[in-house]
């Protein structure tokens, strides 16, 4: 997915990447430098240079790589899921270690410096994230495990559009609460309204176990 004339997908390539990915989860986009990436791959901004032509398009290679790591992690995870709760159990188990880990500014950050980076995001959540989300409500309602009396499309929508405000800086400041249990409280809200009865004594032995 990298452009050919800059970057290969080499293994070296990818470490270099997720250590500013790193940087970017840890203190935000904005207030990373091109001097501290840099600094922290040991390296000359000159040298840097010659890996990307500027911070957009370091960030545009970042958002390449998890996309695609984000993509293959989900389907993965979802394939090895014996039921549609279990699923997002899972998913939801793997994405709080990088929750815990983010800071709430990253969405701000793109919407506000970085475009397309933004524009990025946006298409992975409303195409992909979007049939992820639809493919497991239609799931769970095979299993009866999720309520028959809804509209698919507009929940998965209304999923997609409240998980974005989980990272809104004035809402959700950092510090006021632990990214892990503002996931973990959304969910619970999520599930409970798409429950069926069968699906309700699930989730409740899930949450004693």
């Amino acid at each position: 997915m990298f452009t050919p004339s800059l970057m290969t997908t080499s293994s070296q390539d990818i470490n270099w990447i997720d250590r500013v990915e790193n940087l970017f989860l840890r203190f935000g986009i904005k207030s990373i430098t091109m001097d501290d990436v840099a600094a922290d791959l040991g390296i000359s901004k000159k040298t840097l240079y010659q890996m990307v032509e500027s911070k957009d398009d370091l960030v545009i290679k970042v958002l390449e790589q998890h996309i695609s790591r984000e993509k293959s992690k989900c389907l993965n995870l979802a394939s090895k899921a014996p039921n549609a709760l279990e699923e997002i159990f899972i998913i939801l188990d793997s994405n709080s270690q990088e929750m815990a880990q983010m800071k709430t500014n990253i969405v701000n950050d793109l919407q506000k410096y970085h475009r397309a980076g933004w524009e990025m995001i946006q298409k992975f959540h409303f195409d992909f994230v979007f049939k992820v989300i639809r493919e497991n409500l239609l799931r769970g309602r095979k299993e009866g495990l999720y309520r028959e009396d809804f509209d698919i499309d507009i929940l998965a929508k209304l999923h997609l559009a409240a998980a974005f405000n989980l990272f809104d800086p004035d809402l959700f400041p950092d510090g006021a609460n632990s990214k892990v249990v503002l996931l973990n409280e959304y969910m619970m809200h999520y599930l409970h309204g798409i429950v069926s009865p069968k699906g309700l004594t699930y989730l409740l032995k899930k949450k004693l176990s």
